[in-house]
């Protein structure tokens, strides 16, 4: 399977340019998947029945290139991380914001400590827009415009980094004063601040505000919502196909909200919903379709606030599924339980663990951002 991917990934780098756009992109992903596949043993369990439009697919893959020079230890982006390669993937950069840290390390670079300097100086002034950042390839991080992470790494001085001259100056502070051997090269670690979740928050305040106020959900349930989501990662991409800081899914949040909120009947595209304050709008404008349509009749706003949270993880078909099979009587069913006892039953009795353990998560993490305009 490796062989065929390599080969496959060879024949389409000499040939490519010879192919239709949809061809090119289609076999692109078809060939990175068999990658992730022989490298990784992640594919899908439903890759056959995937729809054709495989470029719509914002993954990661790995390449030939990827694989030779770090084989096992090779990464890809998810939803709570952000992967990427330089140096002709001889340097490999993670920013894991589940974890809190940045890790920047080196492997077979014929100058390793200038490219391990210039890939922490490059991460740390890589720009707040997703769409400015090459998502298909191993370039270079562009480094024009707000990092992503000013304020959630701060330098030896505890200073914010925004410019160019405070990177340099922290990066050779890194190699001199934190630099690791590997058995295989060099490795640099970077701790985000413990806060570092807030201060994303913070910098996305202006959009969420926004859209709180636009279809009158609370700033803390959207912020919470997107903690769980994505941690705060504006380049997230799932393996469902679910995209940015509130993971919309075009063919299904996606539409619906098309529909129902701007009257259209088209998809939203990738690109659309990588931009942090549309991704934004469409995640808080479900959560209100979830609300006055789909869970409409629930006379509780907080125990429709539970509802809400496990309908956007799970459906709301699900959700009142977990109550009665119809419909009404589980209106009725609901109508008749004090919020406390529709919590306990969602985080109980829901089908999905993911979706019970969803809701728990939203709610602890509610609380954090009751503060934050």
């Amino acid at each position: 399977m490796l062989r065929y991917a390599v080969q496959t990934m060879s024949w389409f780098s000499l040939r490519s340019h010879c192919l239709p756009i949809f061809l090119r992109i289609t076999l692109l992903f078809i060939a990175c998947w068999a990658m992730s596949w022989a490298v990784a043993s992640e594919l899908p369990d439903d890759f056959d029945q995937m729809p054709d439009d495989l470029q719509t697919v914002l993954l990661d893959f790995i390449s030939p290139q990827q694989a030779d020079i770090w084989g096992a230890d090779s990464k890809i982006s998810g939803t709570h991380s952000l992967v990427r390669y330089l140096d002709d993937y001889h340097t490999q950069v993670e920013v894991d914001f589940m974890g809190g840290v940045v890790r920047v390390e080196t492997r077979g670079a014929e100058e390793p400590r200038q490219q391990l300097r210039q890939a922490v100086v490059s991460i740390l002034l890589t720009p707040a827009d997703p769409r400015m950042i090459d998502l298909y390839t191993a370039a270079d991080f562009g480094l024009t415009g707000t990092p992503f992470l000013l304020g959630q790494v701060v330098d030896h001085d505890g200073k914010e980094i925004g410019g160019l001259w405070r990177a340099e100056r922290f990066a050779d502070y890194l190699l001199k004063n934190n630099l690791q051997r590997t058995r295989h090269g060099l490795r640099i670690t970077m701790p985000m601040v413990s806060q570092h979740q807030v201060v994303a928050a913070r910098s996305f305040g202006r959009s969420v505000v926004r859209s709180a106020n636009k279809y009158r959900v609370d700033t803390a349930l959207i912020y919470a919502v997107i903690e769980t989501e994505s941690s705060f990662n504006p380049l997230a991409v799932s393996p469902s196909n679910a995209y940015g800081l509130m993971q919309v899914m075009p063919r299904t949040a996606g539409r619906d909200v098309m529909d129902k909120i701007y009257k259209s009947d088209r998809t939203p595209s990738k690109r659309y919903l990588l931009d942090p304050e549309q991704n934004i709008d469409f995640g808080t404008a479900y959560l209100s379709i979830l609300r006055d349509n789909y869970l409409r009749g629930i006379n509780n706003p907080l125990a429709q606030e539970y509802c809400m949270i496990a309908s956007y993880n799970g459906g709301a078909g699900q959700l009142l599924k977990s109550f009665h099979r119809d419909r009404s009587e589980a209106l009725r069913r609901i109508n008749r339980m004090s919020a406390k006892d529709v919590y306990r039953h969602i985080t109980r009795r829901h089908p999905k663990a993911e979706t019970r353990n969803y809701l728990k998560k939203v709610i602890e993490r509610k609380q954090k951002y009751a503060g934050i305009g």
